[in-house]
């Protein structure tokens, strides 16, 4: 059982690197800014215009020009990262493990928030049961870590301390991804991969959550996304999407977004087969721009991952 749940806790923490596109670092020198909308004046055109003049604007005849979907979307990206932070609410389906989050992040310095994940629809609550103490998993995000809240015979075991602790190395090790992933990670990180791929389109208008939105959606192979340019990802920030999607056994990827009248990002979710099952992640936002304050817990509560594998091996002996 201890070697299953060592299992099941590295299945979580996979889910959880989905978790953390949620949350970017924007105190990193404007490497992972959004991609300026363009000023172009072909981009002013296409700006979105009223059908009907002005009171004080004379008429000019012109019909007004739609904004292209990339445009617009890039337009997204600056005014979602702008906002900082939002209270979040998720479902991840990773294979027959289906997780369920809340909680409120900030990515105005690095990755910061507190979301509970509901383990109680999947196999995972019962195996994880011992060492959080129930079916739900509260997690702790700071700049440079996560931390998972311990409970049941985990607390005992670890000498009365209730927090593990995940480093960044430990994340990526977990989640198969790399070491700068929460850095680069953001609410807004399926808008620019559906620019990246190039082939982004508009649905249609949708309610959603209460909200009028317009759904736009794209699917992008591993090649598509490697071979973009001009959309304010780093070569080798592109180069880690493929090499992630080529780990995973992904050779294809749906993302949808839905956008407001304000330009944030209501809902995204993205579709791939892997190598474990299908993978489908719904994340929708809320209340941005909503106080967020997080700190990691005292040191001398927390517990490495390096002492879990021991525990393991000792249970297992």
């Amino acid at each position: 059982m201890a070697g299953t749940r060592k299992t099941a806790t590295a299945v979580v923490l996979a889910a959880l690197a989905l978790t953390a596109t949620a949350c970017n670092d924007s105190n990193d020198g404007g490497r992972n800014a959004a991609p300026a909308a363009p000023t172009t004046a072909a981009a002013v055109v296409g700006a979105p215009t009223s059908t009907t003049p002005s009171a004080d604007a004379p008429s000019t005849g012109a019909k007004p020009v739609k904004l292209t979907p990339a445009v617009l979307l890039e337009q997204v990206t600056q005014k979602t990262t702008a906002a900082k932070s939002a209270k979040i609410s998720e479902v991840i389906t990773v294979g027959q493990v289906t997780l369920k989050g809340k909680g409120a992040v900030s990515w105005a310095d690095g990755l910061q928030g507190d979301i509970t994940m509901d383990l109680s629809d999947s196999p995972l609550g019962s195996v994880l049961a011992p060492v959080t103490g129930g079916k739900t998993a509260p997690y702790r995000y700071t700049k440079d870590a996560m931390y998972m809240r311990l409970g049941g015979d985990a607390v005992d075991a670890f000498g009365g301390r209730h927090w593990l602790h995940y480093s960044k190395t430990d994340m990526a090790k977990a989640s198969g991804g790399s070491t700068d992933q929460l850095k680069s990670a953001d609410p807004v990180q399926g808008v620019r991969t559906l620019i990246a791929g190039g082939k982004v389109t508009e649905v249609g208008q949708e309610t959603v959550n209460g909200k009028a939105t317009t759904h736009y959606t794209g699917e992008l192979s591993a090649d598509d996304i490697a071979g973009a340019t001009g959309t304010g990802l780093t070569q080798d920030e592109l180069a880690q999407i493929k090499d992630n999607l080529t780990t995973a056994g992904v050779t294809s990827e749906t993302i949808d977004v839905w956008v407001d009248a304000d330009k944030l990002v209501v809902k995204r979710t993205e579709q791939a087969d892997t190598k474990v099952g299908a993978m489908t992640a719904t994340v929708s936002y809320s209340d941005y721009g909503t106080p967020v304050s997080t700190t990691a817990p005292d040191p001398s509560d927390t517990v490495e991952l390096s002492e879990l594998a021991k525990l393991d091996k000792g249970a297992t002996g």
